[in-house]
């Protein structure tokens, strides 16, 4: 396949989860919580028996999510660097 081909496909999965969600959504997160959704899908990528349509699926998934963790100018404060800044 292609590269561009990839990177429609995500383009397409990272239009989908904006128009679901919305901006609002993604920028209240937190650098834990984008790297908790890509382990969660990253982990569903792999079944047994092995699929790779599965596969496939849900590693576009893991890239749009790690592409709209990337579109973020700022990031939501982790509690514990909240408090760190209170002091």
């Amino acid at each position: 396949m292609k590269r561009q081909d990839i990177f429609n496909e995500i383009d397409a999965e990272r239009s989908y989860q904006d128009s679901t969600w919305g901006p609002k959504l993604d920028q209240a997160n937190t650098p834990n919580d984008w790297v908790a959704y890509i382990t969660k899908y990253a982990g569903r990528a792999v079944t047994m028996p092995f699929d790779p349509n599965v596969f496939r699926a849900q590693l576009i998934k893991v890239a749009a999510l790690a592409t709209a963790a990337l579109e973020q100018d700022d990031y939501a404060p982790r509690h514990y660097d909240y408090m760190e800044r209170l002091g």
